[in-house]
């Protein structure tokens, strides 16, 4: 498969409740999925686990400003981020893909520029177009940020998170040694949802009838699928996985921090977008781009490191 191949899918529950950024009331093993091609990407996710009391979508009351520890180690940042442990990974894990409202925030006090996606994006939605070298650059201002506010300790770090945490993080625990493009597909019949095919109803912004309906011939769909976005929805939009985590699947593409390959000439994308071809919904699945790359399905989240 090229890296010109798109893809798309979406949903899944089974845990206790969790408060969606729409609303709506999902179970902690809920999942997400995934919908566009990689050509260009421009995304990334912090990476925080959550764990214990309820995690309620960007905006609510509990997702605001404060920064502080919660109960199991949930924290919340100066962006209103939340991030929550992972079990097996030494990190927390933002729940959702880095917004447009956080992104925003570094563009402008940095001056860094950033293109627009060709659709309509709030300020809830995932930031997209934004390339490795911009989601680090967002982490080391975000660090430096709250370091000198004195809201994260000195030995306390955001970065992208690496590709064997993000594995760990939608539960693949059984993957073969070696770097990323050994483990790409080895894993099968693992997706955001689970086992079996089609995808439930609900369980993520995938490739779907209503992509299908906007853009007509140009994306992959699944047949019977429709999540009701053809492009980006809302982070915390569907029900999150075990650990609380959002859209780890579909939505947009997630830079990791690794190098794809020995070449090191392509880094890491996990979790696919909600244009990519169905088969890309593969929780082994990875892709991989040039650091400077940018594409209006790619976005990033971010791990907080060094957390006690």
């Amino acid at each position: 498969m090229t890296n010109d191949e798109i893809l798309k899918t979406k949903k899944c529950p089974n845990s206790p409740n969790t408060v969606g950024a729409n609303g709506a009331t999902f179970g902690i093993g809920d999942s997400s999925f995934f919908r566009h091609s990689c050509f260009v990407i421009r995304h990334f996710f912090l990476v925080v686990a959550v764990a214990g009391p309820m995690i309620c979508g960007p905006g609510s009351a509990q997702s605001g400003p404060a920064v502080g520890a919660g109960a199991g180690g949930r924290r919340t940042n100066s962006l209103g981020q939340v991030f929550v442990p992972v079990p097996g990974t030494s990190v927390l894990f933002c729940v959702w893909d880095t917004r447009v409202q956080d992104y925003m925030a570094f563009a402008s006090k940095t001056h860094r520029e950033w293109p627009k996606a060709d659709f309509a994006q709030e300020p809830t939605h995932p930031a997209v177009n934004v390339s490795w070298d911009d989601a680090q650059a967002f982490c080391a201002w975000l660090t430096e940020k709250e370091h000198k506010k004195g809201s994260l300790k000195k030995s306390e770090t955001y970065r992208l998170p690496t590709d064997a945490e993000w594995s760990l993080a939608v539960g693949l625990t059984n993957e073969p040694p070696g770097m990323p493009a050994d483990k790409n597909q080895k894993v099968r019949g693992i997706y955001p949802w689970g086992r079996g095919w089609p995808p439930p109803k609900g369980s993520g912004n995938f490739a779907d009838q209503t992509l299908s309906a906007k853009k007509k011939d140009a994306y992959s769909v699944i047949e019977g699928y429709d999540d009701g976005y053809a492009d980006t929805s809302p982070v915390g939009a569907f029900a999150p996985n075990r650990y609380g985590l959002f859209d780890m699947g579909g939505n947009v593409w997630q830079w990791c921090d690794d190098w794809y390959d020995a070449n090191q000439h392509d880094r890491v994308l996990r979790g696919g977008s909600c244009v990519c071809v169905p088969r890309m919904l593969l929780l082994s699945w990875r892709n991989h781009f040039s650091p400077a790359q940018i594409y209006n399905y790619i976005g990033f989240r971010c791990v907080l490191a060094g957390a006690p």
